[in-house]
């Protein structure tokens, strides 16, 4: 009985292992291509070769890669045992500084590695540096007006550099561009944000094209109108089941003319709402009333006010928590 079961588990063990040793296996002959330092701007290209190091067909179905970075279609897609293949990959370093690196995703056959990973790697160095690379205003009054400066500086050998292209989309962020004092390469931008920028948050991308390498300048920042809310979101906490919960939220305006609430809906039957006037036409106190009987888990939604403001005829205010026992 021993030596039988010993005989049936060897022979299991033998068919086994042939067929593990019949399977396709993808063989990455350079999982790694380290370029070193370059200059961040021009593309860095590399062809990574793949190799059916098993004893059946290997199919490739596709490549994936990161952001950032492409692949062409391998030069084959089915590999006969010892067979090779190209992927050719190529890594954009546009807007890109410091350490970087980017991982290709090959997808195959291969039942022990059907997802094998190939990476590019090295450290850009930037020839047109600009400071701050980042310019978040914060919260402006609605009708004023800001401005903050960048400097670009250019680090590289060409003798030749110049600006030849500046943009961006927001028509309410003006760009104006002169010369660094000392006559250096580079220039002093004035990045200004305009009275007529409407009330809200602003997000906007500064292009500049140079003949040496694109740099990129983010602005940021919230235009704030007269009407404020007190809080600007609203937490139940965790509420027992079956009860009920009531927040205060408060409607300020400081403009000067009066203010009414046209309307209040909630994006969830479970969460009502009362309105109270303070100061008819500057203060309102808004009662929020998470009603008895909702149903447990997590609450998430909005309050959407409308008011007869023309700057701000809709106001938001997200709301969020547990009812019942918090189910992970």
């Amino acid at each position: 009985m021993i030596a039988a079961t010993i005989a049936l588990c060897a022979t299991a063990a033998n068919l086994n292992a042939q067929g593990a040793g019949n399977q396709p296996k993808i063989q990455l002959m350079e999982p790694v291509y380290d370029f070193g330092n370059v200059l961040s701007g021009p593309s860095v290209k590399h062809t990574f070769k793949v190799k059916n190091a098993g004893a059946s067909d290997l199919v490739i179905s596709r490549v994936q890669t990161s952001c950032g970075c492409t692949a062409a279609a391998p030069s084959k897609k089915l590999l006969k045992p010892g067979e090779e293949a190209d992927i050719a990959v190529t890594f954009d370093t546009r807007f890109e500084k410091g350490h970087s690196e980017r991982v290709i995703t090959v997808f195959s056959n291969d039942p022990q590695n059907p997802e094998a990973q190939i990476t590019m790697k090295g450290d850009l160095k930037i020839e047109v540096e600009a400071k701050p690379d980042d310019l978040y205003f914060g919260k402006m009054k609605l009708g004023t007006e800001q401005t903050r400066q960048v400097t670009l500086t250019y680090v590289g050998k060409s003798k030749d550099f110049k600006i030849e292209k500046i943009s961006n989309s927001n028509p309410h962020i003006k760009v104006a561009q002169e010369a660094l004092k000392d006559g250096k390469p580079g220039a002093i931008l004035t990045v200004s944000v305009e009275k007529g920028m409407p009330v809200g948050a602003f997000d906007d991308s500064i292009e500049i094209i140079t003949n040496q390498q694109p740099i990129q300048v983010r602005v940021a920042g919230h235009m704030t109108g007269p009407i404020t809310l007190a809080p600007q979101q609203l937490s139940f906490g965790i509420v027992p089941h079956g009860q009920g919960a009531s927040r205060i939220v408060r409607l300020t305006s400081s403009g000067s003319r009066a203010v009414q609430i046209t309307g209040i809906s909630s994006s969830t039957p479970s969460v009502g709402t009362k309105i109270d006037p303070v100061t008819p036409g500057k203060e309102y106190k808004i009662t929020v009333e998470l009603r008895k009987g909702t149903p447990d888990g997590q609450l998430r939604g909005q309050l959407s006010i409308k008011t007869d403001d023309p700057q701000e005829p809709l106001l938001t205010v997200p709301f969020y928590g547990i009812v019942g026992v918090f189910q992970g």
